[in-house]
């Protein structure tokens, strides 16, 4: 509802234009397909699916293909010089037929790790959202603040007619002119320093969206808008059920048990066949050429068997079982983490409901108590101090309701992304 500048959304390149209002959904969508972060992190998805690729890749078979030529010289001997040479080409085929589980627990070790890879996308993506969020109300916040300190200008500025007309009168010291000049530089200052907030929020905002922090936007307010939360027994267990960091967790406890599994296979032995064929040529000269083609063809199967390797398996197995022991605790330790983060997250959004309420009682009593000053000072009954007292009180009841909506609708925020919906 605050101006601030002229913008669109292009989407398809995350680019602001002509004039049109924003939503927070409109900022959350820009957000996700510009940041870098969440970029990087659909690459590291990407990377995952490579090493799934490479896992499979002993269940098929191994062709190899290669060629050579080489050439020998005999010097002396009884029939003289002589010069060999020789053309080979090779075909060769591998195929893996048993392995006791080593490929298939390595696959599943990828797929674990990739799924783990998605589970982080998402993490990194609810994380941009949560930025966006606080820096949109924000901004809000400060577009508020800026009305506010308007508006205490504008009593400021009424002020210092009144007293300055007191004063011409005779009625009124020279003391409540300076003291209303004062009031109007100070809340001159304020309103500076008000604008300046807004831009640097503005900043924030088209930051978190991953877009040029030169342009300036209009966003729609909805700071006052209410938000529906769960009760906090439902956002812990939907929180500990849907967290991308708790689902992360499992899928790296996946992947360390497969690795274990595939680690412990190294003790068994590896059946697998192979077969090649060979295209030779070869010439022997001494002063007449001779040529000599000679194909030929292999086939066999191979059980290797570790007999002993120095502890190279026992040392991964244990490194694995460690591995996997540490993925457990750390997903324990997140759990508590996660638990902590949604208890303090509800109770500040808790807080700042009851903050709101409060504070709006506590705004009509000083908008209230500044009429009343007011009109006793034009009527020449009350001293100017009491304007002075009544605007404080009423510019601070102004400020904190505004923060109180502020940090209702980010604390809402944090628990809506606690439980793992971070989305708008």
């Amino acid at each position: 509802m605050f101006l601030i500048g002229l913008i669109g959304l292009a989407s398809s390149q995350g680019v602001l234009h002509a004039a049109e209002k924003l939503t927070l959904r409109d900022c959350v969508d820009t957000a996700l397909k510009n940041q870098p972060a969440v970029k990087a992190a659909r690459e590291g998805v990407n990377a995952g699916r490579g090493r799934e690729t490479q896992a499979a890749s002993p269940y098929l078979p191994q062709v190899t293909a290669s060629t050579g030529y080489s050439e020998s010289r005999s010097i002396g001997g009884a029939i003289g010089d002589s010069i060999t040479k020789s053309y080979t080409t090779t075909l060769s085929l591998n195929q893996m037929i048993y392995d006791f589980g080593r490929s298939g627990n390595t696959l599943d070790a990828a797929r674990s790790g990739t799924r783990s890879a998605e589970w982080d996308e998402q993490r990194v993506a609810q994380d941009v959202v949560l930025n966006v969020k606080q820096a949109y109300f924000g901004l809000l916040q400060a577009e508020k603040l800026v009305i506010v300190s308007q508006k205490t200008l504008e009593q400021a500025e009424s002020h210092l007619s009144q007293a300055e007309a007191f004063f011409r009168a005779g009625s009124k010291p020279k003391f409540d002119v300076t003291r209303a000049e004062v009031e109007v530089n100070s809340a001159r200052l304020g309103l500076i320093n008000a604008n300046n907030t807004v831009r640097i929020s503005v900043i924030a905002l088209t930051n978190a969206m991953g877009i040029d922090p030169a342009q300036d936007i209009e966003i729609d307010d909805i700071l006052g808008s209410p938000v529906a939360v769960p009760p906090l027994e439902q956002v812990r267990s939907e929180a500990l059920r849907n967290r991308p960091e708790m689902l992360k967790a499992e899928a790296d406890i996946r992947a360390a048990q497969a690795r274990v599994k595939a680690g412990t296979s190294g003790y068994f032995p590896t059946l697998s066949a192979s077969g090649a064929y060979n295209w030779a040529h070869g010439t022997s000269e001494m002063g007449v050429f001779q040529g000599d083609v000679r194909n030929s063809w292999n086939a066999g199967v191979a059980l290797s068997m570790p007999l002993f390797e120095g502890g190279l398996t026992k040392g991964k197995v244990g490194e694995a079982r460690a591995n996997l022991h540490m993925a457990e605790a750390q997903r324990d330790t997140l759990r508590q983490s996660i638990l902590l983060e949604v208890s303090q997250s509800h109770a500040d959004m808790e807080s700042a409901k009851v903050r709101i309420e409060v504070m709006e009682s506590s705004l009509q009593k000083a908008r209230e108590n500044l009429e009343i000053a007011r009109g006793r000072y034009e009527a020449g009954v009350g001293p100017y101090i009491e304007i002075t007292d009544a605007q404080l009180a009423s510019v601070t009841a102004e400020t904190d309701y505004v923060k109180a909506l502020y940090d209702y609708q980010l604390s809402a925020a944090r628990v809506m992304k606690a439980m793992g919906r971070a989305e708008p």
